[in-house]
């Protein structure tokens, strides 16, 4: 009988370990990205999705500030009926980036080096 990786040579979830399977998931859930970035550095899969985990906890950091700044100028300009605007906008955002986050760790606990939609573009051209 022919090992697994003879077997299957495209990189599905019977020729990947367990563990690796497991520290691309980890890059998807916000700072958590460093762990499998230190622990894998060798391995091209976890690297795939730590870039995309970069990019995704670096969208998350720039919306957040956006959003923070939008709510402070708004604040100071009409001082009430913004706040409730900006928390609505901010649930929502958090609830993109954890649908986000998901759709990543499902791929990876997977086995699939899936692109993820728009982030691809820049997770790409990252050098780490």
């Amino acid at each position: 009988m022919e090992s697994m990786e003879e077997q299957n040579p495209n990189q599905s979830v019977s020729s990947l370990e367990l563990d690796t399977r497991v520290f691309a998931g980890l890059s998807y859930l916000s700072i958590l990205f460093v762990v499998p970035w230190v622990a894998k550095r060798e391995d091209k899969f976890v690297m795939f999705h730590v870039r995309q985990g970069v990019t995704l906890f670096l969208a998350e950091v720039v919306v957040m500030v956006i959003l923070w700044l939008v709510d402070a100028f708004l604040t100071s300009v009409f001082s009430f009926g913004a706040l409730t605007l900006m928390q609505w906008l901010s649930k929502l955002a958090w609830l993109g980036f954890a649908g986000i986050s998901g759709v990543g760790v499902y791929f990876a606990v997977k086995g699939v080096e899936k692109q993820l939609p728009i982030l691809h573009l820049f997770s790409r051209n990252l050098k780490i």
